[in-house]
């Protein structure tokens, strides 16, 4: 059928389809998405508007009922095609009934007069590739789904399967993570790797293996924490009986069971006759002083009354490394007179006496008070405070006999039947794995129930239980991480229902939403198999929400237009028309903002951590998949939608079948050439009469002002405030019963002498290690090479030196609070000293062996051990059971596993570990917490070094190996990362913007913007008690990346609107408005879900989120707008705007 609809314009003089010369009007260029408009002012829309009217005033039939924005739309496209002829081919349903097949008389008008022909537009300026994928949509539609799946396929066989058959996750797990040129790192490597090269020289079967008895090594723990409760602080966990009785309940669920004696670590230090059964070792707790076998409460009476006196106490401590331990005599005063030698002894050996029937196996001692001071008693005795400090909290003194917490140990043994030297490693790591499936499975049937009573609220009034179990903090992640995963799935239901709301298709909210989840597999596929890299990190699981935020987005900008292109009547003479206008109004302004965000999370490549580089370029990959598919995906979605579904679905659903006639787009335009007005939604009115409206108003834009200002100086005052955390980081929510024994272990308890402290290496023999060629983005298993000193020896001299630093470090005053005490003296692991007895005496058999390898007796011997004899004795002397092993069952081997460099040919290195006081090999402490501790063992192996790099050749290399000191490396970079990555991001967004706009002052406006959201950010953050640790650092790092979209929008809008700038800013606000406003409505809900999560990094990040995204949105409308509006800054139409 053929339709004319110049009559609709006949009050405008009409030449050739376009309006004629002689109506006297300025002809802008199209506006709203081609150019921009003249800012001089309303002349050009005021000469407009009197064309259209007749000689009363009136307004002539083409804006008869129309809103006001129609004029403007007629002013922006005043090209119209004249007697159109819209025509069907026969048969053809891929193109819209009613829709303008393209004229083939290059004279015709067009509707883009802006567009010639080209390579990219046919004839009528309309794309190309628009064409086809209108004329084509359902087999274009069927090819990119089909693709998308077949990537998802690809992945699955190249990365996951990959990764199953090497019974691995495609995840790397970032055990390794630190910044390959910091000499942390490059220490830690040496050692580690050095280690390690030795081991497999060594071979698996060398001198380690042993026979395992049943049950002889700690295979779990069973861990109970315990708080009084807030109505006890005044007499703590042991004031009264019950809370006594009430923390035995916990450990009686285990002592009690028959069945425990089975699994528990059996006690192989105590003789027993032949046939009779070995007991459980007993618990590590106070309470074995509280329910001991026998309390002698005269003779403790007399112990406590002589150590009132702080005179004797200093004494004893004093003497009893010499003469009751027989140790180090040659650092006894020399005023210790026989008699004090003598009380020395005596007390040590009362004190010995009360404490050997420490076993829990009696009643609870009456004078349970007595019990506690005898305790705090004993804590000021180098000798013996280990029997007591484990239990007792960090303000429990004889000044302050009051423990408010509590804590001990259950221990679970290992094999659970001998193991002989005939078993191979792997064959011992398989039943060592089997034993703990059965070992877990034995505490769910028969202890977790109770064990959770036992640590419910209000089960005991006077105290507060939290236990953890080693066996089952597996399956406890694993519950939190699946809640967690399903909170997560409520913010992406709420996405899909978000996009059926606006979108009114469940169709076409679907394939957004499946848009939006392929993106991921995609770029998964591109990141690994394309680029090769293989350190997929784990935080790149964000990168699901931020496409969820951002993907949505670009969604509801695509549909949006599509949506106002119901308003211009001279591109809606077809779909190819309508669609190509679409298509090049959202497709400019969303690649300028998923520029801008892939370059902010690019900027993350700054840092030299890999997890976050890996972050930054799949976050960016995402983000441009996602984009082409709103491009191609999607675009051809809306085409099937317009073409079947759309005004003709029952509830915008898939049904029924069949085009819909008339089409979408001819009633559009019918719609606008009849008398019956045409309304826009709501919110887009709401956004273009009444937001508009507010911003312009001068008083609105003071208030507005000083509002902004006032929470600027406040905001970036907070942020000035900000620190890098000082505490242990927590992994999960503070009330989960799990971080709360965590935090009050971290909190609340020294470091006892059963505690674990860091061990802290002292090396020689390992040089730098080679880092050729190494990039773990590309080999996550690769560090490099270790390399071994050449000139390294074993001499005489050598053994001596390494020996005479043991000693300093055990007996040194200044390193009393550095290094962890044992019986007085500091814990240092010194392979050297049984060397040297064993050298002497052949054998370490024994208590008398071992009273002489601990006394140091040998060193009245000539002990040092020749070079040459090393590949004789070595071998022997790695069986030999070690005399500072208190269950008197581990090897030379076992216990120096890493500080004898043997390799079963010669000695590659040698190291002297010790046991940091203060430090422990499993919390994340902050970081001036660290660093003070690394600083004072740096300086020992510096005055080490000038010793040992003489006698035994190369330098000394000080590290650890539970990577504590490259941590505290990586939170400085952390810090630093956040800045440079939030300025970086700030810059580049600025750069993209310049480039794309031309306009100096909207880049520079935007900028502003966006550093204020990060201001605001960061200052919030602040105000809700966080401190800078890595996954606050981490999300400061990617700000930029999140914020610039909202404000990018605006600005692109604003800067392609025409006429003077309230036109423009309401030309902004009326196409996108609505747009951004739906997105944040999406991310801020979508991130709610996000703040119930157990998982601090996601319960952080949902709070990042949500405060980010309200922020940009708010200074998108309202700073940058009102700032935009207030300084009227007139734009340039032609020649360099800058």
């Amino acid at each position: 059928p053929a339709l004319s609809i110049s009559s609709a314009l006949s009050p405008i003089p009409m030449q050739n389809g376009t309006i004629a010369p002689e109506a006297n009007m300025k002809n802008p260029p199209m506006a709203s998405v081609y150019g921009g408009g003249d800012d001089d002012g309303d002349e050009g829309f005021n000469e407009f508007q009197n064309t259209l009217k007749d000689d009363n005033g009136t307004v002539n039939a083409v804006n008869k009922g129309t809103p006001d924005d129609d004029i403007e739309d007629n002013k922006k496209y005043p090209a119209i095609v004249d007697e159109a002829v819209l025509s069907t081919p026969s048969g053809d349903d891929s193109v819209v009934k009613g829709a303008t097949a393209p004229s083939s008389d290059p004279s015709s008008s067009s509707p883009f007069p802006q567009h010639p022909p080209s390579f990219f537009t046919d004839d009528r300026g309309n794309l190309k590739a628009v064409n086809m994928v209108v004329r084509n949509p359902c087999l274009i539609f069927t090819l990119i789904i089909g693709l998308c799946i077949l990537i998802s396929f690809l992945l699955q066989m190249t990365v996951f399967r990959a990764a199953a058959a090497e019974g691995t996750i495609p995840i790397t797990v970032p055990v390794n993570e630190f910044d390959l040129g910091d000499l942390r790192s490059i220490q830690y490597d040496s050692f580690r790797l050095a280690k390690d090269e030795v081991q497999k020289m060594k071979g698996a079967l060398a001198d380690g293996q042993k026979n395992v008895q049943k049950q002889s090594e700690l295979a779990a723990i069973a861990y109970w924490v315990f708080e009084a409760d807030r109505d006890n602080t005044d007499k703590g966990v042991f004031g009264t009986a019950d809370s006594i009785g009430g923390m035995k309940d916990a450990y009686d669920i285990f002592l009690n069971s028959p069945d425990f004696k089975n699994y528990c670590v059996l006690d192989y230090q105590t003789p027993v006759a032949d046939g009779e059964t070995r007991k459980c070792r007993a618990p590590l707790s106070p309470l074995t002083m509280y329910y001991a076998s026998e309390w002698d409460e005269a003779k403790a009476g007399d112990v406590i009354e002589q150590l009132k006196d702080p005179a004797k106490v200093e004494l004893f401590n004093s003497l009893s490394t010499c003469v009751i331990q027989k140790q180090f005599c040659e650092i006894k005063p020399d005023s210790a007179t026989p008699e004090e030698e003598l009380w020395t002894l005596q007390l040590g050996l009362d004190i010995r006496n009360i404490t050997a029937k420490w076993d829990m196996e009696g009643p609870l001692v009456p004078n349970f008070g007595q019990v506690t001071e005898f305790a705090s008693y004993m804590k000021e005795l180098d000798l013996f405070t280990g029997t007591v400090d484990f239990g007792f909290d960090n303000g429990f003194s004889t000044s302050n006999p009051v423990s408010h917490f509590s804590r001990g140990i259950v221990f679970w043994g290992g094999p659970l039947a001998d193991l002989g030297n005939e078993t191979s490693k792997e064959d011992a790591e398989k039943k060592d794995e089997g034993e703990g499936d059965q070992r877990k499975d034995f505490i769910k049937a028969n202890y977790l129930d109770k064990m959770n009573k036992q640590s419910e609220k209000g089960t005991h009034d006077e105290i507060n239980s939290y236990y953890f179990m080693t066996t089952l903090i597996g399956d406890v992640i694993l519950d939190i991480v699946t809640k967690d995963a399903l909170l997560a799935i409520f913010s992406f239901a709420f996405v899909v229902i978000w996009l059926r709301v606006n979108t009114q298709s469940w169709f076409l909210a679907l394939v957004g939403f499946f848009e939006i989840a392929i993106s991921i597999p995609i770029a998964w596929f591109i990141f690994t198999v394309v680029f090769q890299i293989k350190y997929f990190a784990s935080l790149n699981t964000l990168a699901l929400f931020i496409v969820a935020a951002i993907g949505a987005d670009d969604i509801f900008i695509f549909m949006d237009a599509y949506k106002q292109s119901q308003y211009h009547p001279e591109i809606l003479v077809d779909l190819e028309t309508r669609m190509s206008w679409v298509y090049r109004r959202t497709g400019t302004a969303m690649a300028i903002t998923s520029a801008t965000t892939c370059a902010a999370f690019l900027c993350t490549l700054i840092t030299p951590l890999a997890s976050l580089q890996s972050f930054g370029i799949f976050a960016a990959f995402v983000i441009l998949i996602d984009y082409l598919l709103v491009m191609t995906l999607f675009c051809t979605a809306v085409v099937i939608y317009h073409n079947r579904y759309e005004n003709n679905a029952c509830l915008g659903c898939c049904c029924p079948c069949g085009l819909v006639d008339p089409s979408n787009t001819e009633e559009a335009r019918l719609a606008l050439e009849g008398d019956e007005e045409v309304k826009r939604d709501r919110i887009s009115e709401f956004f273009k009469v009444k937001v508009a409206g507010f911003i312009m108003v001068p008083l609105h834009r003071l208030i507005l002002g000083v509002l902004f200002l006032s929470w600027l100086a406040i905001a970036i005052w907070q942020m000035s405030l900000i620190e890098a955390t000082k505490e242990s980081e927590q992994f999960l929510d503070e009330n989960h019963p799990l971080q709360k024994s965590v935090t009050l272990l971290n909190t609340h308890f020294p470091t006892a002498d059963d505690d674990l402290g860091l061990k802290v290496h002292f090396v020689a023999g390992v040089d730098e290690i080679d880092r050729t060629g190494v990039n773990l983005l590309l080999d996550p298993e690769n560090f490099g090479s270790p390399n071994f000193v050449a000139g390294f020896d074993f001499n005489e001299q050598c053994q001596e030196d390494l020996v005479n630093f043991c000693d300093e470090l055990k007996t040194a005053p200044k390193y009393k609070d550095l290094i962890k005490r044992k019986s007085g003296l500091g814990s240092v692991y010194c392979f050297v000293e049984e060397l040297a007895a064993y050298n002497v005496k052949g054998d370490l058999t024994g208590d008398e062996y071992c009273d002489y390898v601990r006394q140091g007796a040998w060193k009245n011997r000539n002990w040092q051990v020749n070079p040459n004899d090393l590949s004789e004795i070595m071998p022997r002397f790695l069986k030999e059971k070690s005399c500072f092993d208190e269950n008197g069952l581990e090897t030379i081997s076992g216990r120096y596993q890493d500080e004898i460099g043997w390799n079963g040919l010669s000695l590659m290195y040698a190291s002297i570990s010790t046991e940091s006081n203060v430090l422990d090999p499993f919390g994340v402490d902050g970081e001036a917490l660290t660093r003070g501790e690394y600083d004072q063992f740096v300086d020992i192996a510096k005055e080490q070094e000038k010793i040992i790099s003489k006698s035994c050749g190369g330098a000394v290399i000080m590290t650890d190996l539970d990577g504590k000191f490259v941590f505290m490396n990586n939170q400085s970079i952390y810090v630093q990362s956040a800045i440079q990555s939030a300025v970086l991001g700030v810059a580049i967004a600025f750069g993209v913007l310049l480039i794309s706009t031309r306009v100096f002052h909207l880049a520079l406006f935007a900028s502003i913007s966006i550093m204020s959201v990060l201001a605001s950010v960061v200052g919030t953050m602040v105000m809700l008690g966080w401190t800078l640790g890595s996954i606050e650092s981490t999300l400061i790092g990617i700000i930029a990346g999140f914020s610039v979209d909202y404000v990018v929008h605006l600005a692109h809008a604003y800067e392609i609107a025409n006429g003077n700038t309230y036109d423009r800013i309401t030309e902004a606000f009326s196409d996108l408005g609505i747009s951004v406003f739906n997105g944040m409505i999406t991310s801020v809900a979508a991130s709610i879900p996000l703040f119930f999560c157990q998982l601090q990094f996601f319960a952080k990040f949902g709070t990042f989120l949500c405060l980010t995204i309200a922020y940009s949105w708010i200074f998108a409308n309202f700073g940058f707008m009102t700032l935009l509006a207030q300084l009227k800054i007139p734009l340039k139409e032609k020649g360099c705007r800058l």
